[in-house]
């Protein structure tokens, strides 16, 4: 629906990345799936790419393939790929980092055209998502909770602003936008917080475009 919102077509979408395998970060992809297998009058040719780290494969033929099924005899094929390093994509990169978050995270690099972002997923602070980030256009970070909350992400591994902009700072990016944002604390006092470290940063909101 989001992406019908944003006049973003589904049916054109080429390649869907996976950070990690927590439900709140793949649920839609069954239904994009499904949308594609039975929407009247559409016979999607050309394949749908899955990337995902190394055991994605298992998760999607286990926990989505039943359900989704697969595609129609004559129709696409969906080719999965589990990612280590650096992969081409026809005309851009993309580079990749295992997280501390769970077995299967990971955060991503895309570079086109000397232009890159990087999208960290679910993560907690380490060296290897700032060397990841340097020197990148936009880094996109997530800022579950507040500094206050610093024993919480300690458990179950998530970034708090003194992190962000720490990383941020660090990896000398060019612009930080913070994401995924638990409910029950400001995301103004985020902003702020961050912002004492890393001074270009803002608020990742629905349906915001950012040009690199």
């Amino acid at each position: 629906m989001q992406l019908e919102r944003a006049k973003i077509d589904y049916k054109t979408i080429d390649i869907i990345f996976i950070t990690h395998c927590h439900n709140d970060h793949m649920c839609d992809l069954n239904s994009i799936i499904h949308a594609m297998n039975f929407t009247p009058g559409f016979d999607r040719k050309k394949p749908l790419i899955l990337v995902g780290a190394p055991g994605f494969r298992r998760v999607y033929e286990t926990m989505f393939q039943p359900i989704s099924k697969k595609p129609r005899p004559g129709t696409y094929k969906i080719i999965v790929k589990e990612i280590k390093g650096k992969t081409i994509f026809g005309h851009f990169s993309v580079e990749c980092e295992k997280t501390i978050h769970s077995n299967t995270s990971i955060a991503y690099r895309f570079t086109e055209k000397g232009k890159s972002l990087v999208i960290s997923g679910d993560c907690s602070f380490d060296r290897g998502i700032i060397e990841l980030s340097k020197n990148c256009n936009v880094l996109l970070l997530e800022c579950s909770f507040p500094n206050s909350a610093k024993n919480i992400v300690a458990r179950v591994g998530h970034l708090i602003p003194d992190d962000c902009g720490r990383i941020a700072k660090e990896a000398r990016v060019k612009n930080l936008v913070l994401t995924h944002f638990y409910p029950g604390f400001s995301e103004t006092e985020r902003l702020r917080d961050t912002k004492k470290i890393f001074k270009n940063t803002i608020l990742a909101k629905d349906f915001m475009k950012i040009e690199i």
